[in-house]
């Protein structure tokens, strides 16, 4: 029988919300491992960052090295794996990963988002093809191209934006008439000559050879279809929240979100969560940050309750 290390606090999710968490955890003395596929998670989409306080570098790589750097400084074991299930024995938890299990007093989730699909025809025929899921892109692959960006967050703003300085035309598809964006970035992408708004517009098919080549649009107000040449199509239109691997342990609402107290306690004792995955209704890096460091404080108060803990 394997004897494995307990540590007090194991985070599940390498995001804003996951290292604010690690960075907290060790500023308490907490024994904490982050287990993450990657590190950075959502924010590694985001190309500019504009609204988080007194960071003035503006990409979200750079946040989040500032973050993991942060957090490894502190202390903060780091290792890159997929989680597949949290089960809990007799107040210790036993975390099962793609790199072997793990044991700890306390867990924090913020992990479990999946880029979302719009499953028209011959979407997946071209996936990496000229069809991108919610990634992060280099410029220069549509330099001199014609692209789609679908979406209308301020990922797809963002992108668009972006994506303007290289490519010959942008297309913005967006399936309402207004936009959930924050107006600032809105009004300088209404200013770009190259940028043009589809609204109330989806995408029906995807054409092509042996790539990309066109899509197929719908208005959905007046019925009028429409085949447009492109050469890339940017999917940034949500994430799905998958939590397959601790739902069992929670309670979640109707969009399959943990539900969580201010604090970030869960309906599980010793299970906290932070982060987009939980009910909070704001997406935002400062917010979920937020959430990771008020989780990090509160499992240290559950951990140093329990018996035979020191308080330093």
């Amino acid at each position: 029988m394997v004897c494995l290390a307990l540590y007090d606090l194991i985070i599940v999710g390498g995001g804003p919300a996951g290292l604010a968490a690690a960075v907290y955890a060790r500023k308490r003395l907490l024994n904490t491992l982050v287990l993450t596929l990657d590190i950075g998670g959502q924010i590694l989409q985001t190309e500019k960052i504009d609204n988080y306080p007194g960071y003035l570098e503006k990409s979200g790589t750079g946040l989040v090295a500032a973050f993991e750097a942060q957090a490894k400084e502190y202390g903060a074991e780091f290792v890159l794996a997929e989680v597949t299930r949290i089960d809990k024995e007799g107040g210790i938890f036993k975390v099962h990963t793609s790199a072997g299990d793990f044991e700890s007093k306390a867990v924090i989730v913020t992990g479990g988002r999946q880029p979302r699909r719009l499953f028209v025809p011959g979407e997946e025929r071209f996936l990496g093809r000229g069809v991108n899921l919610s990634l992060r892109c280099n410029v220069a692959q549509v330099k001199g191209k014609v692209v789609a960006v679908v979406g209308g967050g301020n990922t797809a703003l963002q992108r668009a934006e972006l994506l303007s300085g290289s490519a010959t035309k942008v297309y913005l598809i967006h399936r309402r008439d207004c936009f959930r964006g924050d107006e600032l970035t809105l009004l300088r992408l209404r200013s770009i000559p190259d940028v043009e708004f589809l609204l109330n517009t989806v995408i029906t098919e995807m054409r092509g050879r042996d790539t990309l080549e066109s899509v197929v649009v719908k208005n959905t107000t007046t019925g009028q279809e429409l085949e447009l040449r492109v050469d890339e199509v940017f999917l940034d239109i949500g994430r799905d929240i998958k939590l397959d691997y601790v739902k069992h342990l929670v309670a979640t609402d109707p969009a399959s979100k943990i539900i969580t107290d201010k604090s970030g306690r869960t309906s599980c004792e010793g299970l906290f969560a932070a982060g987009d995955i939980t009910d909070t209704p704001y997406a935002q890096v400062i917010i979920a940050a937020g959430q990771g460091a008020a989780a990090a404080l509160t499992a240290y108060s559950y951990i140093k309750k329990r018996p035979g803990e020191i308080c330093y």
